[in-house]
């Protein structure tokens, strides 16, 4: 038994994302629900106010970029080191960073231009160590991340890490396994900030990450677009929390029908 909330609003957004074939719908609101009924410590009643959200925002961890790229694409910037790794050990948990994650991805859910062009997500992984990357690889962690390859609505085009170093192969043989074959295909590393400049406008990047002679449009440094993320989704808390309301939400697979009987749903052409 699946009981989803379905307004306009959200029914278009399922839509674009199954790229309107109804069965795929169907499949898609089934997977989103049971992932959240089955996470809801970590996707339930997120709530912006919320200190430990604001604090991890406001330093820098995980921020929205101004705008689009040139695809028209909303851009995350998460910067692994922003918070020392003691700190991250003594204060937070790998669930409140899901938590912190999850409420940015639902702030946008409405957007249109993210519906239809979908996310791109940058990792600057400078100064990252094998100490820091354990709190990745913790069996919480990758449970997490597998169940939910099939749970996500929005169409993540590109991952691109910076600076990786001598690490990417051990980062990457933590999720290779469950990673689906397009998100591979879409996986990028960049080892200077002249590469990373061919996927993104300089105009969107923090200003830490401009060069010294660039004079056009800018988007701010670290702490000013890390406090405009935190403020944009302050402002959105009754919709927050509306959107992860876990009233809304209810999964029994208990009630589920053994075999569903054979269905056919023409595909809908409209955009």
């Amino acid at each position: 038994m699946v009981f989803y909330l379905i307004g306009t609003i959200n029914l278009i957004r399922i839509l674009r994302h199954s790229k309107y074939s109804q069965a795929k719908a169907r499949e898609t609101i089934e997977n989103v629900t049971k992932f959240f009924y089955k996470n809801k410590n970590c996707i339930s009643n997120l709530d912006s106010h919320s200190k430990t959200v604001q604090e991890v925002i406001r330093k820098g961890q995980l921020m929205m970029l101004p705008g689009y790229d040139d695809d028209g694409r909303v851009v995350f910037f998460y910067k692994l080191n922003a918070i020392p790794f003691e700190e991250i050990k003594k204060k937070y948990s790998f669930f409140e960073f899901m938590k912190v994650m999850n409420l940015i991805f639902v702030s946008i859910m409405e957007d249109e231009m993210f519906q239809v062009n979908g996310i791109v997500m940058i990792f600057d992984m400078t100064g990252i160590s094998l100490k820091m990357m354990s709190m990745f690889n913790d069996p919480d962690s990758l449970k997490y991340n597998k169940e939910s390859q099939n749970a996500q609505v929005g169409r993540i085009k590109g991952f691109h890490y910076y600076n990786v170093g001598g690490l990417f192969e051990t980062i990457f043989a933590m999720y290779k396994p469950f990673m689906k074959q397009k998100h591979k295909e879409r996986l990028r590393v960049h080892e200077t900030l002249e590469s990373l400049y061919k996927y993104f406008p300089k105009r969107m990047l923090p200003n830490e990450f401009l060069p010294d002679d660039y004079d056009g449009p800018r988007a701010g440094s670290l702490s000013e677009i890390a406090a405009q993320t935190a403020d944009r989704v302050y402002k959105m808390r009754d919709i927050i929390l509306d959107r992860t309301n876990s009233d809304n939400l209810f999964y029994d697979e208990s009630k589920k029908k053994a075999a569903e009987p054979l269905q056919h749903f023409r595909k809908l052409n409209i955009e």
